[in-house]
């Protein structure tokens, strides 16, 4: 519900920026860096977890209100238009871990470490609100579901790597000063069914299809060159 609302707040604020930004496509150009912290949201799955020490098919895992952060490095090119490396990571509490109706665990998380390209349409204004939309392909460096089982029960850990993921984004700047902004944006983010094999506590297991989409909520500065 949190994640919900911000997201719709910032979109809202987009869309009644745009309408007075089109008119101006005045932009600087250079580089820039920004470092944010972010609020992110799983929904929750089902999945298959193999192996010995695995609790079989048809479980369901409910995540917790998420938190990241990351950066990015990027360029203006004076037209509206600029393009970014990101670094982002993000990791997810587990809440809840079923099987038919029955609690496994409630702890554990969901965690993802992954690099971005990005390309921003900047709709630049004679205010200091600057409105942007987006959209890139992420490379999944390596994301990890984690299932810590209580006393007795064993802990399992899982990854998975290579991944390639869409970015979809809509945020807007604030000018500061000539070189400080602040940001804030809405961005989602589709890996997908994931399968990942065992890493620790279940030799020769894997989980296979727990579903990863985040829609997180960025907050941060940026330094424009």
């Amino acid at each position: 519900m949190f994640t919900r609302s911000i997201t719709r707040s910032v979109f809202l604020l987009l869309t009644s920026l745009l309408p007075a930004a089109v008119h101006g496509q005045a932009d600087s150009k250079g580089f820039y860096v920004t470092g944010y912290g972010q609020f992110s949201r799983i929904g929750a799955t089902t999945f298959t977890e193999s192996g010995a020490q695995g609790a079989g098919a048809g479980l369901r895992a409910e995540f917790g209100r998420g938190l990241g952060g990351g950066g990015d490095v990027g360029y203006r090119f004076g037209n509206g238009w600029a393009a970014e490396i990101e670094w982002n990571y993000r990791t997810h509490s587990l809440t809840s871990l079923q099987r038919g109706g029955t609690t496994l665990t409630r702890t554990g998380d969901y965690a993802s470490n992954i690099l971005l390209i990005n390309g921003l349409r900047r709709f630049a204004s004679s205010s200091k609100w600057t409105p942007y939309v987006g959209a890139g392909v992420g490379f999944v460096l390596e994301i990890d579901l984690d299932l810590r089982a209580g006393a007795g029960g064993s802990s399992r850990a899982y990854s998975s790597s290579g991944r390639v993921a869409p970015q979809l984004i809509g945020g807007v700047e604030y000018a500061l000063t000539r070189h400080w902004r602040l940001i804030t944006d809405a961005r989602w983010l589709g890996v997908g069914a994931v399968r990942a094999d065992n890493a620790t506590g279940n030799a020769g297991g894997n989980v296979r299809s727990p579903a990863y989409n985040p829609l997180s909520i960025q907050a941060g500065i940026r330094y424009g060159f």
